[in-house]
């Protein structure tokens, strides 16, 4: 149970506040995200311990009271001021609340008090297994969750080299090169040795290449005006802004990002990844 809240339930809620709310908060829960994906895919179990979970609490209920903050102060302040500070206020995350305002930032708030709840919950969990009087019934519902889970894992291990595809041709450029490269290189190389594990060979390298993909094409998205010599590079190697107007390409390259990543974690945390 406790590897589900950690493994699975909390990196999906950091993920969600993310793409919630573009800005300099919202980044941290993206990068925690990243972290406890990668942290599992190398083996590593330092992210169970209790001082990350703390991390997190600490970290989600500071983002809640700065937005507290910020909410009181525009209360009380003159709309000048409040026009005048609101771009860094954007930047970092905060915006005001109105009668017209988009709801989104009020979810955001709901994920990130979810998260919060689910951290610590986590904890909770951690010394209720330890006890001894543990009910049988919870026993029984983990073991059912981990097996579940290990059936997830092999169907990931499956669809894994189809999602790595679809990353490298959906939206062609040159940040989604190395996709398609590894994928063919897979490809002749199971068609050359009739191993089926080839096409795993380059997950490892790929989680941390797509890691970078994630958080540069995050970083684009911050309300900020970047300079021309940055945008021209960023349209060169494949870089866009996410937006209504976004085309179907792109959205599904997108998609398979951030699904390739998730997705690793279940292959490798299984140790088929060679």
């Amino acid at each position: 149970m406790g590897q589900f809240l950690v493994g699975i339930l909390l990196p999906l809620l950091l993920l969600t506040a993310a793409l919630l709310n573009w800005s300099l908060i919202s980044l941290i829960d993206l990068l925690t995200f990243l972290f406890i994906q990668y942290a599992t895919s190398k083996g590593h179990s330092a992210w169970r311990h209790s001082f990350v979970s703390w991390y997190i609490i600490i970290f989600s209920l500071l983002v809640i009271l700065s937005h507290i903050i910020c909410y009181i102060i525009w209360a009380f302040e003159s709309e000048e001021w409040s026009s005048s500070n609101a771009w860094w206020a954007a930047l970092i995350g905060v915006r005001e609340l109105s009668m017209r305002s988009s709801p989104v930032h009020v979810y955001y708030l709901v994920v990130q008090l979810l998260v919060a709840f689910v951290a610590l919950l986590n904890i909770y969990w951690r010394s209720f297994t330890l006890k001894s009087w543990r009910l049988y019934s919870w026993g029984h519902f983990s073991s059912s969750v981990e097996n579940i889970g290990s059936h997830l894992r092999v169907a990931c291990c499956l669809l894994l080299p189809v999602i790595q595809l679809i990353a490298g041709i959906s939206h062609p450029s040159w940040i989604s090169l190395p996709f398609f490269i590894c994928s063919c290189v897979g490809l002749v190389d199971w068609s050359l040795t009739s191993n089926f594990s080839g096409l795993f060979r380059w997950w490892r390298p790929l989680l941390i290449y797509a890691g970078f993909n994630i958080v540069l094409l995050y970083i684009y998205q911050l309300p900020v005006q970047f300079p021309y010599t940055f945008q021209m590079v960023a349209d060169i190697i494949g870089l866009y802004k996410v937006s209504v107007a976004l085309e179907w390409p792109q959205i599904c390259c997108s998609f398979s990002l951030l699904i390739f990543y998730f997705m690793v974690w279940f292959c490798c945390s299984l140790e088929v990844c060679y």
